[in-house]
């Protein structure tokens, strides 16, 4: 083979990996972790108490997966709770994203059925405040 010939060759196997990385590139979703990316960020000293404040109370939330679905278990200290929501995120694709309402039921448990959710990752964050108005969170992640 000549030199002409290699780098014939050498360029078309160049433009073909180019070719595929640019079509790898435009393929690949790439969503914002928050549509309010910014915004949250000027927020986060409030966001660092507030996860301050759940590892204060000294209990933990256990989450497990059961037959029917996940199970939150919140310790017994909080039943002053005003407000609060459960948010699953999924890093690699926002539209399986779910954002579910505390509701406690007695014991301070909460199921979720398993048909909410996709199989793969994710990443929970549980926001609620007291009626102190006095605001926690907690985060952990899950694989399905």
């Amino acid at each position: 083979m000549n030199w002409g010939k290699g780098i014939t060759i050498a360029l078309i196997l160049f433009i073909g990996f180019i070719g595929s990385m640019v079509y790898v590139a435009f393929t690949k979703n790439a969503d914002l972790v928050s549509d309010e990316y910014y915004e949250n960020e000027l927020s986060y000293d409030q966001t660092k108490a507030e996860k301050a404040n759940y590892l204060a109370l000294n209990t933990n939330i256990q989450i497990d997966k059961e037959v029917d679905g996940i199970v939150f278990k919140f310790p017994n200290d909080l039943e002053q709770l005003k407000e609060g929501s459960i948010v699953f995120y999924r890093p690699d694709q926002k539209k399986y994203d779910r954002t579910f309402n505390l509701e406690l039921s007695a014991g301070n448990t909460q199921s979720l059925d398993y048909n909410n959710f996709v199989d793969g990752y994710y990443d929970i964050s549980i926001r609620w405040e007291d009626l102190n108005e006095k605001i926690y969170i907690f985060e952990s992640s899950i694989l399905f």
